[in-house]
């Protein structure tokens, strides 16, 4: 079968292997192309990891010309698939790491063997223009980057072609993946346009990446393929533990629900009925935030506020209800359901880990919310284990961001109070007559692009106050302010910074002041992901299980803990124009919630390890600090 579209003006034909005897034209064509191709898959969804996952087709292109090979026809046709990708030298891939996992899981191709290989016109994008749809820009996708660098209506058919056949079969977007006929002219059409564009993209976006950038390809391949790793060892779930408080919070959820009920709250969810009742109970709420809509907003914020002892008990109590009946569904339905929903048949649940992501390219992780989990919380981290025979251990930095300022700010009382081990955030706050707390969040608002009104919400101290603690910083660190000031400065002529490892980040010209912000955002996740690439290098990936910002979290033989401590701590460790950026090892019991207990009782009744090993519980909280 033979198909043929325009892209930008030239013909693309895209043939469709039919039988196993079509396999020795394939591989003549391969042949022909071996120095380098765009390559693709076409599977049942995006669970590579599940049971009842296909692959269906593999895809290869160059500029003008794709073979689709359906793989699920015969054993034939995938040996042909897997040889051809053994071939080439070089493969172009949207988002790559995806591919890589489906063909891993799928074939014998394993990912060591084919990572060498791939160039992805993802991480080039991202390169070129790391601000995504949020940012008012069109983003990283396939389709996104083939209407701004090749050809507008492709993009636009190729976007919203698997829509239609899904409307056209009466299915689901979601269910078109798998019900679709292997042959379906449009099926086909999609699937064999994706390897030429991918083809076509990377030759553009290569010349596109500024010189300063250039020695970045390599490395955020390389961090991909490592972060690839992880995702496809996955996070061990204590299915048994994970179900039992799942039926607790259920129970939880219906207890704190009533109780709202009985208060006048018929539905804890509902805004509208919640400040309706907290009104019929006296609160004034004139003085609260409201949503963009224009609704009271009722959140964690407003609901501490009226928890507090100059409200009467029946107001306070209802806010609580309705606090911890909104936390308990949250942790059941939007965490605790889809760890068990995402499980493998070996009971982990593999991360998807972008790891080249926001303005300023930081990760994202789904799968395991490893981000987004509440602070300081133990008891959904705790769903997670080491494997058997192992413990869990976490390496993560100390003060990262603010050394990394004072590193590249040179600012002398900034470095001589970490090469001293000064207390920094009560030198903030002596030079600005503020409580520590302040100074404290003075020099973390600063770090992450926040002024005095971030000052005054998160230390709970008066606006001046506020404003007197961010005046007195930039006093304090003239280093600081000279190199937020030239930052700013070159956002404001250019549109863009460039990073300490020569990245380029856009900065929107109303926004300068956000330039030292996203300067120390990147390159702190600079330091993180070297550190991962060393520790690959050292052997340690089969150990690693999920990057976390500042942090990495690990599974150890148990008998190697103080080890592993020692070592990732050695390894992740770096320095920055001769600052040392030192790192915090702490070892835990099983489950990965043991890093997170605050006493002694608590850690030997939840975790597995403690309980057989309470002296190791002492031994590590005392380290913390946590008891004496």
């Amino acid at each position: 079968m033979c198909l043929a579209r325009k892209i930008a003006g030239d013909v693309a034909v895209i043939n469709v292997l039919e039988s196993d005897a079509d396999i020795p034209e394939f591989v003549s064509w391969v042949k022909a192309n071996k120095k380098g191709l765009g390559c693709d898959t076409e599977t049942t969804g995006l669970d590579w990891w599940a049971d009842d996952f296909r692959l269906r087709l593999v895809q290869f292109g160059n500029a003008t010309e794709a073979y689709v090979v359906p793989v699920e026809l015969s054993e034939a046709l995938l040996a042909a698939a897997v040889g051809a990708i053994r071939y080439v030298h070089k493969l172009v891939f949207q988002n790559g790491t995806y591919d890589l996992l489906v063909l891993d899981a799928s074939t014998n191709l394993a990912m060591e063997e084919v990572w060498p290989k791939v160039t992805d016109t993802k991480i080039l994008a991202h390169l070129v223009d790391s601000r995504g749809v949020k940012d008012g820009c069109p983003g990283h996708s396939l389709e996104a980057l083939t209407g701004q660098y090749i050809d507008s209506d492709i993009a636009l058919r190729v976007k919203g072609s698997m829509a239609e056949i899904a409307k056209s079969l009466k299915t689901t977007k979601a269910q078109v993946w798998k019900e679709v006929d292997t042959f379906h002219p449009g099926y086909l059409t999609y699937a064999g346009l994706d390897p030429i564009l991918a083809y076509r993209l990377a030759a553009k976006l290569k010349r596109l990446v500024p010189a300063s950038a250039r020695k970045l390809i390599s490395f955020e391949h390389k961090v991909a393929e490592v972060c690839s790793y992880m995702s496809r060892r996955g996070f061990l779930l204590d299915v048994e533990y994970t179900e039992g408080l799942a039926r607790e919070l259920e129970a939880q959820e219906a207890e704190w629900t009533q109780v709202a009920r009985d208060l006048g709250c018929e539905n804890p969810w509902s805004t509208d009925q919640c400040a309706e009742a907290l009104r019929d109970l006296g609160v004034n709420l004139s003085a609260f935030a409201l949503t963009k809509t224009g609704k009271l907003k009722v959140d964690g914020a407003l609901l501490d506020k009226v928890r507090a002892p100059e409200y009467p008990d029946m107001v306070r109590l209802l806010a609580g209800a309705i606090d911890k009946a909104k936390s308990a569904r949250k942790k059941r339905q939007t965490w605790l359901r889809s760890f068990l929903d995402l499980r493998d048949a070996e009971g982990r649940v593999h991360p998807a880990i972008n790891s080249i992501q926001a303005r300023t390219a930081r990760q994202s992780i789904t799968g395991v919310p490893a981000q987004t989990l509440p602070s300081g919380d133990w008891e959904i981290r705790r769903c997670f284990v080491a494997d058997e025979g192992h413990i869990a251990l976490s390496t993560d930095y100390s003060n990262m961001e603010l050394r990394f300022l004072a590193a590249h700010g040179g600012d002398k009382t900034m470095l001589r109070a970490f090469k001293n081990g000064d207390d920094l955030h009560q030198i903030t706050a002596d030079a600005a007559g503020v409580p520590r707390k302040a100074g404290k969040t003075t020099n973390f608002c600063v770090c992450f692009g926040g002024g005095w009104k971030a000052v005054h919400e998160q230390a709970g101290v008066t606006e001046e106050l506020a404003r007197k603690a961010v005046e007195g910083f930039w006093e304090t660190y003239p280093g600081v302010k000279r190199l937020a000031e030239r930052l700013t400065e070159q956002a404001r002529r250019f549109g863009h910074i460039e990073t300490a490892s020569g990245r380029r980040l856009y900065v929107d010209r109303n926004r300068a002041y956000s330039a030292l912000n996203y300067f120390i955002q990147s390159g702190s996740r600079d330091i993180t992901c070297r550190a991962l690439v060393r520790m690959h290098e050292s052997g340690l990936t089969p150990y690693m299980r999920l990057p976390i910002h500042d942090e990495v979290v690990f599974s150890v033989p148990e008998e190697h803990g103080d080890k592993a401590m020692k070592l990732t701590a050695d390894l992740m460790a770096e320095t920055i124009k001769g600052l040392e950026i030192p790192t915090d090892p702490d070892r835990g019991g099983r489950s990965w919630g043991s890093l997170y207990f605050k006493d002694l009782k608590t850690a030997t009744a939840n975790d597995p390890y403690y309980q057989a090993h309470p002296e190791q519980a002492e031994i590590d909280l005392k380290r913390r600090g946590i008891i004496k």
